[in-house]
This record gives structure tokens, sequence and C-alpha cells, in this order.
């Protein structure tokens, strides 16, 4: 299918330019270079299932929370489905249209959150830069709290030694340790002095059971790190430790490691059993993961480094078996990096890390979604999808927003882009405007296919759209502001008043290009008749249309309604008897004398009304030689 003008000569020297097949906006280009079927302006517009450009649907506010909003979740547990959000400082639930707070002064920071399951039952686990929490349906709580504790040295000696068994947990101050006893030796020594306490002590009793001690059946030496029993407890079940002290030391910055993490994924080889942390300032380049099937469990020797300590890791997506590593911008070192496990001799899983060229970096972590199966992410060039698991090779990353990319790479702030996937689209918002890329609808470079992934989304730009942060989930699409609102698109709702930005008119408008009819050098006479725009249809809708002769201002031409009649709908004010659900033409009857190039803007500004444009009609007279 071309998209190009259709122009055509009468006999009676009359030129008919027709504009349709419409697709998106172009930035790329001069507004005189764009091509027929896009747009040089087009606010607040989207594809309809067919392509063509309608308004896009509005949004209304639905909370309203003390403090910007850093995050916005949804998690099912127990068959109940619960709306999660932090606000400033505070996490809510949504519940029967009332937040509840379930959890004060944590962090007020971008936050992030994740479905994991730690082998009893599942959560929601939400990092906030300062964090690491976790909602069970009930309440939420923080992590370290009942962190696990591991054992980490058994078959020891009172004297100390032993066999090393699982590593210190960064999330917890709290270990233990396992002896033999024997029937000689009172004092056990830890594998730590200076410890802040002995939390508990345990013994093998003679059915294999613990017990545990009270503090008056032993003493401890905190700087020595050593307890000191009353009595001896030889071992009596052999082969079995039993003695059993756990004890707290604090190792400065072993926490922070995991809970200043800002990104994170849940991953693992053959089936998502683990955590995958990152984007520490303290700590650029290194990815934390936890043990698997234990989120509260992050071993102190469990993490591998993605090349340079000098840039941060900014986003992980999937993409097959691998677990992508994006960094920022790096004009030396590698900033994509591939990871994968595979199980040792031992059954144990060992992870690697791979890394490939030098190439284009991310600048928004929270930029980060797949669209079509396809790992999308946002750098100061523009959208970039990972389009070939083969990092080495060249190509392995391709542009997919060339379209806007030279108004949304000038955006201010770029790093706190927001984006999503949402019904095909992937939505990125910055500075109360929003860019959306189409997957539905592609244009291809030098006419090649799908085969060569050398391909460009077709393209959208909205404005009066403040999201900091969004959700998107089964259909419906929700964003927080930095004023506290949390809002939801109006996917929901039937009436025209979907079409409102909290009961605010959404503005609306298509554009031509800034026309020269191919003959730049010739003046041209826009007829008063066979000008025409068609609309399509609504129960309400209207539309006004606008010149632009050779760059000046915009001049009014004419205002339509296109009501049709609705008994759901009536309106004594607009009353029509229209039952034609069909496309609406709409003459213009506007001459439009010795222009060179021209541009026709139709736009809808109305409150609880459609839009959508279907084809422009422009009839013209060729007149003599452009003296200017």
């Amino acid at each position: 299918m071309s998209f190009a003008n259709v122009i055509k000569r009468t006999a009676s020297g009359t030129n008919t330019t027709v504009y349709k097949y419409f697709r998106g906006v172009d930035f790329s280009v001069d507004p005189s270079l764009v091509q027929d079927s896009r747009s040089p302006y087009a606010p607040n517009l989207i594809s309809d299932t067919g392509g063509m450009p309608e308004k896009r649907l509005g949004w209304r506010t639905i909370a309203q929370c003390t403090g910007r909003i850093n995050g916005i979740f949804f998690v099912e547990l127990e068959e109940e489905k619960h709306m999660v959000i932090h606000g400033g400082g505070n996490i809510y639930t949504y519940e029967s249209g009332e937040l509840v707070i379930k959890k004060e002064n944590v962090n007020d920071g971008r936050s992030t959150a994740f479905f994991m399951y730690d082998g009893v039952k599942g959560g929601l686990y939400i990092l906030t830069g300062g964090d690491i929490l976790v909602f069970d349906g009930e309440e939420i709580k923080d992590v370290t709290q009942d962190a696990y504790v591991p054992n980490v040295l058994a078959a020891c000696d009172p004297s100390g030694g032993g066999e090393l068994i699982e590593p210190v947990n960064l999330l917890s101050k709290k270990r233990m340790q396992s002896f033999i006893g024997t029937r000689s030796d009172l004092i056990y020594q830890l594998s730590a002095t200076d410890i802040e306490s002995v939390d508990k002590v345990e013994v093998l009793n003679t059915s294999g059971t613990k017990t545990t001690l009270t503090t008056a059946e032993y003493s401890v030496d905190l700087a020595k790190g050593t307890v000191n029993f009353h009595r001896v407890y030889e071992r009596i079940i052999a082969g079995q430790d039993n003695i059993f002290i756990t004890f707290s030391k604090d190792t400065e910055g072993y926490k922070d490691r995991i809970t200043n993490c800002t990104i994170g994924a849940v991953y693992g080889l053959n089936k998502s059993d683990k955590m995958f942390l990152s984007g520490n300032k303290e700590h650029n380049g290194k990815i934390w993961h936890s043990f698997s099937g234990k989120p509260s469990y992050f071993p102190d020797t469990y993490y591998v480094v993605a090349g340079s300590e000098e840039n941060r890791v900014m986003g992980f997506s999937r993409l097959g078996r691998h677990l992508l590593i994006i960094k920022d911008d790096n004009q030396q070192d590698s900033t994509i990096f591939q990871l994968w496990g595979e199980r040792g001799s031992n059954a144990t899983v060992n992870y690697y890390i791979e890394q490939g060229i030098a190439g284009v970096g991310a600048v928004s972590a929270t930029s980060f979604d797949t669209l079509l199966d396809e790992p999308l992410f946002l750098s100061r060039r523009g959208v970039m999808a990972i389009y070939s698991n083969t990092i080495s090779l060249e190509r392995t990353i391709k542009n997919r927003s060339y379209f806007i990319d030279p108004i949304l790479t000038k955006e201010e702030s770029l790093e706190n882009a927001v984006a999503t996937e949402w019904n095909g689209y992937y939505l990125i918002a910055i500075n109360g405007r929003c860019y959306v890329l189409d997957s539905r609808n592609k244009a291809y470079r030098h006419n090649q296919t799908d085969t060569t992934g050398d391909y460009i989304y077709e393209c959208y730009h909205w404005d009066n759209f403040p999201a900091i942060c969004f959700f998107s989930r089964g259909g419906e699409l929700f964003f927080g502001t930095e004023e506290g609102k949390v809002c939801k698109m109006n996917t929901d709702i039937i009436s025209n008043s979907r079409f409102n930005d909290d009961d605010e008119a959404v503005v609306a408008a298509w554009s031509t290009k800034n026309d020269d009819d191919s003959k730049g050098f010739l003046y041209k006479t826009m007829s008063k008749r066979g000008c025409s725009v068609t609309i399509k249809p609504y129960v309400r809708s209207s539309c006004t249309v606008y010149y632009k002769k050779d760059g000046d201002v915009e001049n009014f031409v004419k205002h339509h309604l296109m009501d049709i009649f609705n008994w759901d709908n009536m309106d004594f004010e607009r009353f029509t008897f229209n039952t034609n659900e069909s496309p609406q033409d709409v003459y213009l009857r506007k001459k439009v004398k010795k222009y060179k190039r021209l541009q026709l803007i139709i736009r809808n500004a109305e409150k609880d009304e459609g839009f959508g444009i279907l084809q422009i009609t422009k009839s013209f007279v060729l007149g003599g030689y452009a003296k200017k």
C-alpha cells in the first residue's frame, strides 16, 4: 500500500490532493518534508485498530497521597487482588476506593517491585532505594527484620575452626555456628570478635531435638566472641553437632548493599527463584542475587560485577535464557552484558557474565519494558531495542523511535523518564508529556521486512500527561504524579466523558505537512469547492479547521458539529436527528489565494467529545511563478 498523496488534475485545470492512510507523527524532518501519511503536529492522538489517528483516552484522579507517587503495583495473593501505592514516605493499599496506610517512614525514593515465592508463600517485594519490604496480603514488613539466619560454620571445635556451610547474609546481623561439644570444654570460641550479642544458644538432647538454654546457663564475652557454659555439653548423637549458637555481628555497609538497590529482576536457571538486585550508587557495577527460593537471604559472596565500577547498572531485561544487563552511557566500556546460569558438578548453580561490544547505554533506570517480546529502554539517542541475544556482534541494539527523537532526546532530565507497555504501545513519560510507540504499525527502512529488524515504530505524542510512574495491567493503565495523585486512564468508561482529563477537555489535532504540492516554485490557490475533511463518527464530536499559509499564523476556516442521535447522550442544546453512523464529511468552502506552501490543521478542543480523522481532500489551481 502506498501512502503517497493522490494528486489528480481535471480537465478544467483543477488539481486534487488526497491525504489518507494516516499513521503517526514525524519530527525527524522539516514539516515540508514529512511523508503525506504522517503529521508534523498531532497532539493527543493514538492509532485505532486500523492504524488511523483518533483522540486518546483521558484520565482521572482516583486517589490523593501525601508526597509524590514513587510507585504503583498490583499483586494477587491467595486469590485476592491488591493495589499497593508508594506515596512519599508511606506505603498504602487502595481498598474499595480508599487509601489505607500499611507502613510509614519508608524511603521517599523511586520504587520498584516484583512478586516472588519464598518457599512457603508468595509476596510482593518492594525496593525503595533505602528499604527492602515485603507485602504478604495483610501487612508490609521490613525484610531485614525476619531475614534468614545462615549456619555459617559447622563441626566446630570449642576452640574455633569448622566447616564452611553457608555465607553470611548481607540482610542480617545474625548468623549461627554449630559445635561438637566435649566432656571437658566450657568456653566456645565464635568465628567473630567484638560481636553485638548472643541471641540464642541451643543444645541437642537425647531425643534429637533442640533445647534453648536460658542466659543463666552461660555467660558471654562480646569483645572476645566467646560463650562460657556453666556445665559441659558432650555430643550425644554420633556425627551430629550438638551446640548451636546464634549471634549478631554488624559489618558496616553490609545491609546497605542490598537495601540501597533500586532495580531488580527475578531470574534463575530454568525457573525464576532468585532475586537479582543492583542500582546501588556506591557499587555501580555490582549485581547481588539471593539464595534459591529465599528472597531474604543474600549471601555476601553471591554477586557478579558487570564491567567497570565507574558506570551504573541501569536495568535488566529477559531475552531467552539470558538476563541482559544494561549500563549507562560509556564511550569505552561495554554497555550491555548477559548473564546466565549453569549447574555445577555438586548440583550448585554457577552464574556467568559476558560482556558485549561498547554501544548505546541507558539514560533512565525506569524506562525498561518489553514490547512484543522486544526489550526496550531509553538512551540519549532515543528508544532502543535489544534485537539479538548475540551481544558480541554489531547491530545488537536498534533505534525504534526515529520519528520522535529530535524532540524526545531534547527533553530535560531524561534520567527521570518512566515507561511502560500498554495494549501494544510503549509509553514513555517525561516533563508532563508522553511519547508513544505503536507496535502494531511499523515503518521499514529501505523497503525491508521484519527479518532484518530494521524498522521503526509509528509514533504519537501527548501533552497534559503528568506521569512520573506507571503501572499497566490487563489493559488498564495507572500512573502517579509529582503532586501525589494516583490517576487511571478511562478504559472503564463507556460515555464520551472518557475523552476528558480530570474533567477537562483533551485537545487533539491533526496537521498535514507544509505542502508545496510538488511545485514550490509556483503560486497556488485552494478552491472553494472540492475541499473536505472526513471525520470518524462519534455520538458527540466536532472539529475546527484552520490553515497556515507559507508558515504564517493559523487562520480560521470553520467549526463543525458532528453528533449522532443517541438517547443515552441527549443534549437539547445540540439536538440532532442525524442517525448516520458512517464517516462524516466536512466541506470547507474556503478559498486561500496565492500560497506556495499550505498546511491544514483539524483540531478538537471540546469536553466529552471523541475525534478521529480519516481523510483530507484539497483542490487547488496553479498560478504564476513565485517571486519571493
